[in-house]
């Protein structure tokens, strides 16, 4: 078969990042973008590898109950989003499968606890207090230049302005007009090379911008989850929807309340978002963390809450394998560690540390279950440890991507 031949394909699976999964007539397995499970397709293969082929809908032959109408005018061409055109609930029921299969298909786990919840965004839109934003081609007024604000497409190459994204909360949409036509952006706009665009909106509402790298000179924000106030660097990490994190912050206590040990490091720590909502009821708390002004700001909020904490300003990778770190000061019979890696998941260099020197408990955040399962497969590896619960948060609807915790015992 050539590529330019169509072939209808029945989906019968929502593969990890979006694409629906079928089998082509010769048997070898086909990833369609924006099927649904259920559908039936006419499709025409793009590409075929050794081990499976891709292809692009060319008509929707019987569409799956789980269709629904996209709300973006810019989905199909954008690539942030992947599902908008599916109903929300085979949207977490397809996330769920995926951490499941992934957990067992690359973690290699005959046995691992079920998710105990599964945790839906109370907004499938309109959720997201951060939108970066690529600049487009400059182009040259009457009034000087100005540069279009917008996503890449998904082959992230063509870029497309948008004037709002309905992922955004919308004082984010409002100030993004404003940020193109302030000064900051005007200046912006002469550089052969404009920088990004970020905008925030905190959990009062009070919103900002900045262009390219935040400076190190703007104010920190103030944010709040489950009662309790943060500063935290215009620049830096904060989850994007506020809702899910509080429920995840709400879990994670319950989870760790009753733990017999004493003693916190929580690792990637950030602003100290899990110390703060966790580490009341410990005697000796470390956080870790690379970024030196979320440090600050931690540091900060922890003596505005009179909770001494010991800081260790650079990456996991540096203090957790060190002779004189915080794992080879602890009592690690005695003590809890969170790790809440990057998307990449932990460095190999971190997992060794913790192999060496295994802390009682790890409670491991992950916002990318192939990561997450890669590592859970060599901290467990030897029945080193033993995960005994798990849970999911979608963090992040109509995009393919989902938050997840679980909780290990050393054996």
């Amino acid at each position: 078969m050539t590529m330019s031949q169509y072939e209808q394909v029945y989906i019968t699976d929502i593969a990890y990042g979006g694409d629906g999964v079928g089998r082509l007539a010769d048997g070898n397995v086909v990833f369609v973008p924006y099927a649904a499970m259920g559908d039936l397709v006419e499709i025409m293969v793009t590409e075929r590898k050794k081990l499976f082929c891709r292809g692009v809908i060319n008509e929707i032959i019987e569409p799956s109950a789980d269709r629904t109408t996209p709300k973006c005018r810019y989905y199909g061409k954008c690539g942030g989003c992947a599902y908008q055109h599916l109903n929300y609930e085979a949207e977490i029921d397809a996330k769920t499968k995926q951490f499941n299969d992934l957990i067992r298909r690359i973690g290699k786990f005959e046995s691992f606890p079920e998710p105990e919840l599964i945790f839906p965004s109370p907004l499938e839109y309109g959720y997201r207090n951060k939108i970066r934003l690529e600049p487009g081609e400059r182009e040259l007024a009457a009034t000087g230049y100005f540069v279009p604000y917008g996503y890449y497409m998904r082959d992230n190459t063509t870029f497309f302005m948008v004037r709002s994204c309905p992922l955004a909360q919308e004082p984010l949409n409002a100030l993004l007009p404003r940020a193109i036509r302030s000064d900051w952006g005007k200046q912006n706009a002469k550089r052969k090379k404009p920088y990004t665009l970020t905008l925030r909106v905190t959990t009062d509402g009070e919103t900002s911008y900045y262009f390219g790298q935040a400076p190190l000179n703007m104010t920190w924000l103030r944010e709040r989850l489950l009662d309790v106030e943060y500063r935290v660097p215009v620049g830096g990490f904060w989850q994007v929807n506020p809702p899910v994190a509080e429920r995840l912050l709400e879990i994670a206590k319950a989870w760790t309340a009753d733990l017999p040990v004493s003693e916190l490091i929580d690792v990637y720590g950030g602003a100290g978002t899990f110390t703060m909502q966790i580490g009341q009821r410990f005697a000796k708390r470390a956080l870790v963390e690379s970024d030196i002004p979320a440090v600050e700001a931690a540091d900060f909020t922890f003596q505005e809450a009179a909770m001494p904490v010991t800081l260790w300003k650079g990456t996991a990778d540096e203090f957790l394998p060190a002779d004189d770190g915080p794992l080879a000061e602890a009592n690690l019979s005695e003590t809890l560690l969170v790790l809440d890696p990057p998307r990449s998941g932990c460095q190999p260099s971190v997992l060794q540390a913790l192999i060496d020197r295994p802390p009682k408990f790890i409670l491991y955040v992950s916002c990318n279950v192939a990561t997450l399962a890669r590592d859970l497969k060599i901290l467990c590896d030897h029945n080193l440890y033993k995960p005994t619960r798990s849970a999911i948060f979608d963090m992040f609807p109509k995009t393919a991507h989902f938050e997840s915790m679980t909780l290990l015992e050393r054996q």
